[in-house]
């Protein structure tokens, strides 16, 4: 292509462009323009304007539903219960970032003061020791079996869920199956399912009361066995405890307290079984002191009598024989440890006591075969008599009773011991008239009166206790009409 078509091209694309303005436009003025927004007479609505500036027009002919939701809101909010919470967070923090809430977890759309408070009154009804945070609002918890919970109360950071408190739950330590069984009952607290009186009249203050009864049945069956038998496998069960309390193994040792319990208690194994173990525990004999004849089977009875002495030494000294020291040169562990057992020894000693006051629930011999001469009353109270003379002969003249009430006034900082400690002392007492006039000597009602008002206020079980302590220390005993 040569020079001369080239410049035609050129000029083509030359012309076809925009041609530029031959005069500058003139600059525009602002006119100010007064309008009348009025709106027709035939239209009885105001539409909504679409501007932000301007104030919304609400029609008295359109429902307003926000009011109408918040007054409801209102309305419904639950009022604040009879009983005082123990707890009282006032700011809530949010889920932390990669937190994966528990599965035991709640979200809740209710006030803040009204989860609380059915909270707290849940763990009251429950008998757990509850140790609350208003800072960070948690609780430590710890119920009667040793288990170990952790309740945490979060703020929902929104998103795609409804605003709410999430109620976390943690099982920190103890049996998963009474876990379950209490936060089962604590978060429906926290939603509002939870009514304290109607658990109270079907649970009392023993939450394993069913599965007790359920036991109880399979236990009453009739079974084709003979009492030698029975009493046979009886020892070897508490033989067997026996080995493992003596060991030097501190899991061994809480196996060993833990199968004691379960023999001293007549819901959860047989009757005979019970009294045999519970005979054991008090006197070291697994024969009855009151009876006239002898077993036709004699039993060794050192293994019996250490089983007295490391119940007794576990109770009032906080150690097994001479060696572990409770507060010497213990670490945390071992200390723990010591803790836990001290627990389980009063766990024993209260079932025993138990056992030996209602001596007649539990013997199933025809009133005609029992001997005139003997009375179910006096048996018991021998028996917890010579309980407590041996007693401050093992551990080196302490006085068991007092060893008790000073457990007993312990009551808010360790619930739990304080109320096992209160069950043996009702028992020892309305079973022996010169237990209950020992007790007063040692001022057992003042004390008494204190666990009571903690017991009301954090401890339905204590609760319980204390008033059948304070109903036997105050109605005068036969001696003294």
């Amino acid at each position: 292509m040569d020079d001369s078509s080239k410049t035609k091209n050129t000029q083509q694309n030359d012309d076809d462009l925009k041609p530029r303005a031959t005069q500058n436009p003139k600059q525009s003025t602002p006119e100010w323009r007064s309008v009348a927004m009025v709106a027709p007479e035939s239209v009885d609505f105001v539409a909504r304007p679409t501007s932000l500036a301007g104030p919304m027009i609400k029609n008295a002919d359109v429902i307003d539903k926000e009011s109408y939701f918040s007054e409801s809101i209102k309305a419904e909010k639950p009022a604040a219960s009879g009983a005082q919470s123990n707890w009282a967070p006032t700011n809530l923090r949010p889920v932390p970032a990669f937190y994966p809430l528990e599965r035991s977890t709640r979200l809740v759309e209710d006030p803040l003061n009204a989860i609380v408070s059915r909270v707290s009154e849940a763990n009251r009804v429950l008998s757990i020791h509850a140790v609350y945070c208003d800072e960070t609002a948690t609780a430590s918890l710890l119920t009667a079996e040793n288990v170990e919970m952790q309740l945490s109360l979060w703020k929902n950071g929104g998103g795609s869920e409804p605003d709410g408190i999430y109620v976390e739950l943690q099982r920190r330590k103890g049996d998963s199956i009474a876990f379950h069984r209490y936060s089962r009952h604590i978060l429906d607290a926290a939603v509002g399912d939870f009514d304290s009186k109607n658990h109270i009249a079907t649970f009392g203050e023993d939450i394993d009361i069913v599965y007790s009864k359920k036991v109880q049945r399979m236990l009453s069956l009739d079974l084709p066995s003979e009492e030698t038998s029975e009493m046979e496998n009886a020892v070897i069960a508490i033989e067997i405890a026996h080995g493992l309390l003596m060991k030097d193994r501190m899991d061994a040792r809480l196996l060993g307290l833990e199968s004691l319990c379960l023999l001293t208690d007549p819901n959860k194994t047989g009757s005979n079984t019970a009294l045999i173990a519970s005979r054991v525990v008090l006197l070291g004999s697994s024969q009855d002191p009151d009876a006239e004849e002898v077993d036709d089977i004699l039993y060794d009875e050192a293994p019996f009598q250490e089983i007295r002495q490391t119940i007794l030494s576990l109770i009032q000294l906080r150690r097994i024989g001479e060696a572990d020291d409770f507060d010497d040169g213990a670490t945390s562990e071992e200390d723990e440890h010591m803790k836990l057992l001290h627990n389980l020894a009063l766990a024993v000693l209260a079932n025993a006591l138990d056992v030996i006051e209602n001596e007649d629930q539990f013997d199933e011999t025809p009133e005609e075969a029992k001997p005139a001469a003997r009375s179910r009353l006096n048996s018991a109270s021998s028996v917890c008599e010579n309980f407590m003379e041996e007693a401050e002969e093992v551990t080196g003249q302490k006085d068991i009773l007092k060893t008790l009430i000073s457990e007993l006034g312990k009551a808010g900082d360790k619930p739990h011991n304080a109320c096992l400690s209160a069950k043996c002392i009702g028992s020892l007492c309305r079973a022996s008239d010169k237990a209950r006039r020992r007790a007063k000597e040692l001022g057992a009602k003042t004390v008494v009166q204190t666990a009571l008002e903690v017991g009301t206020r954090t401890h339905l079980k204590l609760e319980k206790e204390c008033q059948k302590v304070m109903t036997t220390l105050t109605n005068p005993s036969p001696d003294e009409n």
